[in-house]
C-alpha cells in the first residue's frame, strides 16, 4: 500500500554561525568573503570536534519534536566527522542538504538551487518553510523561493542570555 505524506511545517537550518560555531576554523578573504579553499582544508576531524553548538540548537531539537520536518542546509561539504559530531551533538533531523565535494558555487546560489529542487517534490510544494541562516546573500536568495528566512544572531544572543 502506497500512502501521500503531506508535510505541514518545515523548518530549516543553516550550521555555521546558526546552529554551529565554527569561527575557529573559517577565513576571510581580503574582501571580506569566506575562504572556502582555507575552509576545506581545516575541515578535519580534530577541528570539526571543537565546533561549539549555539543556543539556537536547542530549537533545532524542539522543532524537531514538535513534528515540524526538519532539515539543515549547509554550504559545508560534510564529511563523516561531521555527522558523527551532529550525532553526539543530538542534531538530528529529517533530511541534509550540504556542499558537493569541489563545488565552489557561491552560498545563496548554492542554496537556492538545492532548496527549489528538493520543494519541488508534492508534498513539500505547501509546506510553511522557514529558515534560520546568518548570511544576508542567503537570505536574499531564499526570500525569492517564498522562504521566510530569519537572521539567528539576535536570537542566539537572546537564548544566550
Amino acid at each position: 500500500m502506497r500512502f501521500k505524506m503531506t508535510i505541514k511545517n518545515i523548518t530549516i537550518f543553516d550550521l555555521d554561525g546558526t546552529v554551529l560555531d565554527s569561527s575557529h576554523r573559517q577565513a576571510t578573504k581580503p574582501d571580506g568573503t569566506l575562504d572556502l579553499a582555507q575552509w576545506f582544508e581545516n575541515a578535519t576531524p580534530e577541528k570539526i570536534f571543537q565546533d561549539k553548538v549555539l543556543p539556537l540548537a536547542q530549537q533545532m531539537r524542539r522543532r524537531s519534536k514538535a513534528g515540524d520536518y526538519t532539515m539543515i542546509c549547509t554550504a559545508r561539504s560534510l564529511s563523516d566527522a561531521d555527522l558523527e559530531f551532529f550525532h553526539q551533538e543530538g542534531l538530528l533531523v529529517d533530511k541534509i542538504i550540504s556542499r558537493k565535494q569541489g563545488d565552489m558555487t557561491p552560498d545563496g546560489e548554492l542554496k537556492a538551487k538545492q532548496l527549489r529542487s528538493f520543494f519541488s517534490l508534492k508534498q513539500f510544494q505547501k509546506a510553511n518553510k522557514v529558515m534560520f541562516d546568518d548570511a544576508a546573500s542567503v537570505r536574499k536568495s531564499l526570500r525569492k523561493l517564498g522562504i521566510s528566512v530569519i537572521n539567528p544572531d539576535k536570537i542566539n544572543q537572546r537564548l544566550a542570555g
